[in-house]
């Protein structure tokens, strides 16, 4: 598990403190002037999205505040800093690998890293508000075998939520106003954003390590960045990012960094998750082949109960979760779906192969009532037709 992207509030302040802040935020960034390579970046906006490797910092001076009917306002309200960034991207420069696994250290790293770039004296990240936090883990897998998982999740719906249109090729979206949930092959994520940022970074780390008038610098740049695209081919990432929302949900306000564990970060990601696989419970023994399958519900359910639930399970691996539950009534699809998953039987991945109907041959059975079937006589043409004795003297 690590932690990426994290956006924390800062307890009030004045509004003198904030304006300067406001104006080095402007004008702050870190430049070599020996090449022009940008080093880090601040500015006053939203992150483009979950790859941007700058630091977000913008000064409010109002927040939203849900009125007696339920609606949103904006109020004016004492002034604060909102900050945002990719802590990993922050430590490491990238996030491939690594990456920080305790939230309150990574949010104590942020913010001292904030305050020194600023040279200004920040509140001790303790105290700062929790915003949105983005649990990562990292699989390791092939590329065909991302390519196979991704096929198997196309069948596959969060409920009550929509699949989101992906950048990438291999990619999975479900977004939600709680939280969001993305499955991603990391080599396509890394080949469409990092290279051209990374080759600055690595220009001006080797100048530091090796020295300014080495020769071997560009070389060692594009040798670390084939490394980090090969290691990243064979990474599936799954991320849930936790909204402000949920936070809003669970502790009725937005919680101080103090408060929020990993405990309750690593829980939140593993139930998000479950929610779409429909596998049971962490270190349950799933199983996902016919025989497995059929076996493990007659066990559970006995004949004819299993046969039923059997059925069921086919149509989840052949059909998908959409056109199996206009197949059956509500409360039936439920209560079929939850007994597969209370034994621990998963219809993603399964051994059940789909027979492509283009064929030339799909629907041919060799008896009469198939449309090929020749019953009629052949045109009456002369080419047809051959006497017997013009065959005889051919002969």
């Amino acid at each position: 598990m690590a932690y990426d992207t994290i956006k924390i509030r800062s307890p009030g302040m004045d509004r003198d403190f904030i304006r300067a802040v406001e104006q080095k935020c402007i004008l702050r960034s870190g430049v070599d002037l020996s090449s022009g390579e940008l080093l880090y970046e601040l500015h006053t906006g939203q992150l483009l999205g979950s790859w941007d490797s700058r630091i977000s910092v913008i000064p409010k001076y109002d927040e939203f505040v849900v009125d007696k009917n339920g609606i949103p306002r904006q109020h004016a309200c004492e002034p604060y800093l909102l900050v945002e960034a990719s802590v990993h991207k922050v430590m490491l420069g990238h996030n491939v690998y690594g990456g920080p696994t305790v939230f309150l250290d990574a949010a104590r790293y942020l913010v001292r890293l904030l305050g020194m770039l600023l040279e200004v004296d920040l509140p001790i990240a303790d105290c700062w508000s929790v915003m949105r936090v983005d649990v990562a883990h990292v699989y390791h897998l092939s590329k065909p075998a991302c390519k196979q998982f991704f096929d198997t999740m196309q069948l596959v719906n969060f409920p009550r939520r929509k699949r989101n249109a992906s950048k990438y090729d291999m990619a999975v979206h479900f977004p939600g106003k709680t939280t969001t949930v993305k499955f991603y092959h990391k080599g396509s994520e890394f080949r469409a954003h990092e290279p051209a940022r990374l080759r600055g970074f690595f220009k001006v780390l080797f100048r530091n390590i090796y020295g300014e008038d080495d020769p071997t610098i560009p070389k060692r740049v594009e040798r670390k960045l084939q490394a980090l695209q090969r290691l990243a081919d064979s990474r599936l990432r799954v991320e849930v990012g936790i909204n402000s929302d949920k936070f809003l949900y669970d502790f009725g306000r937005h919680p101080r960094v103090e408060e929020v564990s990993d405990a309750y970060l690593e829980a939140l990601h593993d139930k998000e998750i479950e929610r779409i696989l429909r596998e049971g419970r962490q270190g349950m023994d799933t199983v996902r082949t016919t025989d497995a399958v059929c076996n493990r519900l007659h066990f559970h359910y006995g004949r004819n109960s299993g046969n039923r639930l059997f059925g069921f399970w086919q149509s989840m691996c052949t059909s998908g979760d959409d056109r199996t539950r206009d197949r059956y009534s509500k409360s039936a699809f439920y209560r079929n779906r939850k007994l597969l998953e209370d034994v621990g039987c998963s219809w993603i991945g399964s051994d059940i192969v789909i027979v492509a109907n283009d064929s030339l041959i799909h629907d041919f059975t060799p008896q009469r009532v198939d449309r090929r079937f020749c019953f009629s006589p052949a045109r009456n043409r002369p080419e047809y037709h051959v006497s017997r004795d013009l065959m005889r003297l051919a002969a």
